[in-house]
């Protein structure tokens, strides 16, 4: 269980050493805004048929 716990921690230290430049995140950011956006849209249109 130590020998998973290390190698979680270790493999934590390297993706969070990993810098992504700025234009990267924001098209991450972007890209997640815009799907949130497409589920709630088809969330809405889900209850509404669910209604009609």
């Amino acid at each position: 269980m130590d020998k998973v716990q290390q190698i979680t921690r270790s493999a934590m230290r390297r993706a969070s050493a990993i810098e992504m430049n700025p234009q990267t995140r924001q098209n991450l950011h972007g890209l997640f805004v815009n799907f949130s956006l497409i589920l709630i849209c088809l969330l809405l249109m889900y209850i509404i048929r669910l209604l009609l």
